[in-house]
């Protein structure tokens, strides 16, 4: 029943509850205590008066004096009971109040010592009664002297009290309920603010924030929290947006491009070779098309994640081998030169064929954006955290303002010319997504007119030894 009540009353039902057996515990502690302090009185009182009691016994005196006087100082403390008896246990003496009538049970035990003994005596005739005895040496010898006094009026004002807490419990437990809600109803009013805010913001309303309590407690670290869910999720969105926006643009240039050219086409009347021409444009645009789809396809496969819990050991030499002899001869078609420098055997755990494509990215990026007759070149750094591959060039470069966004979906330096060399804009956006599923990181330095340095850092795997 109570999981089906929301936090406010809960914490209140809960506060409420341990209010209650808080003051029950502790009116049972104040009742201990005053019955001990009471006792302790009572103690006191009992031996000062059995004080003047011992003085008065040792002083010499005949029997019969020694009873007057006993007589009269009973008559004097009326509240005692008083009892003398000899080794033997015959009572010498017994106050008026001491009768077996109203008296409490004594106790027959005779003290070992001339130390004072305290205890509390409970009879249904008498009540509670505190008592102290003693062996007191006289003129008659040895004797046992037991006095007594009732505690009953000071046991009474202690139920008496103890019972008013009680009945003034219902009042404070109703009370804590009051407070309870309250101090619940403050404490949780940020959480109602935040449900408010939270229902308001939508896929549309991405832009609106929780206010952080200015508090510094689990409620304010709760706002901060959903706040910063709530900035990667319309970063989430607006990445989204953009790239269907783009990939919409990018797909709808070849298509109009191949509707066009074939209208044209069934309108005029052509020759044989017009067509041909024809044909081989729209398959010029069924390549781009086919290479945007595959790309985005792999962008696809690189957002739904990459998770393996061992990955092989691939050497990276061996890698930017294979794509120096892939795209060598391009290269030379150029007239361009590309050089390795400190590429050692170093190994890395991954997947070999995507860590290959991103390097044959990179190099034919070079390739492509590098005049006839440059140079490109490839160097490793090795450090005992990171191995780092650097793809440099002395071509176009990359102005100041486009470089921050480089690696973005659809991102184009130069749009006629991306265009016109069949560019996409997703080639460096997928070496960053490969990079970063492998633990690494990747980043551009360039400068417009002397050329790019593309670094790739990967963390330290053991080198092969050749």
């Amino acid at each position: 029943m109570i999981r089906r009540l929301n936090i406010r009353w809960r914490l209140t039902l809960w506060f409420a509850a341990a209010m209650a057996v808080l003051l029950v515990v502790r009116s049972f502690w104040i009742y201990h205590m005053m019955e001990r302090r009471l006792a302790t009185i009572a103690d006191v009182e009992l031996s000062a008066r059995l004080d003047a009691l011992e003085d008065l016994l040792q002083k010499k005196m005949k029997p019969e004096e020694v009873r007057a006087s006993l007589e009269r100082y009973a008559d004097n403390q009326r509240d005692l009971q008083i009892e003398i008896t000899n080794s033997h246990r015959d009572i010498l003496f017994r106050s008026a109040t001491s009768s077996p009538a109203g008296a409490a049970k004594v106790s027959s035990e005779r003290p070992q010592t001339a130390d004072r003994q305290y205890e509390t005596n409970l009879s249904p005739e008498a009540g509670q009664r505190r008592e102290v005895r003693t062996i007191v040496p006289t003129s008659l010898g040895e004797v046992t002297v037991r006095i007594s006094r009732s505690m009953q009026a000071e046991r009474n004002e202690v139920w008496d009290f103890v019972m008013t807490l009680f009945n003034t419990l219902p009042m404070v437990i109703l009370a804590a309920f009051g407070v309870g809600y309250l101090v619940s109803a403050r404490a949780l009013s940020p959480v109602d603010e935040m449900i408010s805010t939270a229902n308001e913001i939508t896929a549309k309303r991405l832009d609106k924030r929780i206010n952080v309590p200015n508090t510094g407690d689990e409620l304010s670290r709760l706002a901060q929290t959903l706040n910063e869910m709530i900035n990667r999720l319309n970063k989430s969105f607006e990445e989204m947006r953009r790239f269907t926006a783009d990939a919409a643009h990018d797909l709808r240039t070849p298509v109009t491009a191949l509707r066009t050219e074939v209208e044209v086409s069934l309108m005029a009347d052509c020759t044989v070779e017009d067509y041909r021409h024809s044909m081989e444009s729209v398959l010029e645009e069924a390549i781009n098309l086919s290479r945007l789809a595959e790309q985005l396809l792999d962008l696809s496969h690189e957002d739904h994640g990459w998770n393996s819990e061992e990955q092989p050991k691939v050497r990276l030499d061996v890698i930017l081998q294979s794509v120096l002899e892939d795209l060598g001869p391009v290269a030379e078609k150029k007239q361009i030169s590309i050089d390795t420098q400190q590429v050692r055997p170093w190994t890395v755990e991954g997947d070999q064929i995507r860590l290959r494509r991103v390097f044959t990215n990179l190099l034919s990026n070079a390739i492509q954006y590098t005049p006839i007759g440059g140079r490109i070149w490839m160097e490793g750094i090795s450090t005992s955290a990171a191995i780092t591959v650097v793809v440099a060039d002395n071509g176009l470069g990359v102005p100041a303002e486009d470089l921050p966004y480089i690696f973005d979906r659809f991102r184009r330096v130069d749009q006629a010319r991306n265009s016109q060399s069949g560019g996409t804009g997703l080639g460096l956006a997928i070496c960053k997504s490969i990079v970063d599923a492998h633990g690494g990181k990747i980043w551009m330095e360039s400068a417009l007119g002397q050329g790019s340095r593309v670094y790739v850092k990967f963390p330290t795997s053991e080198p092969v030894r050749g």
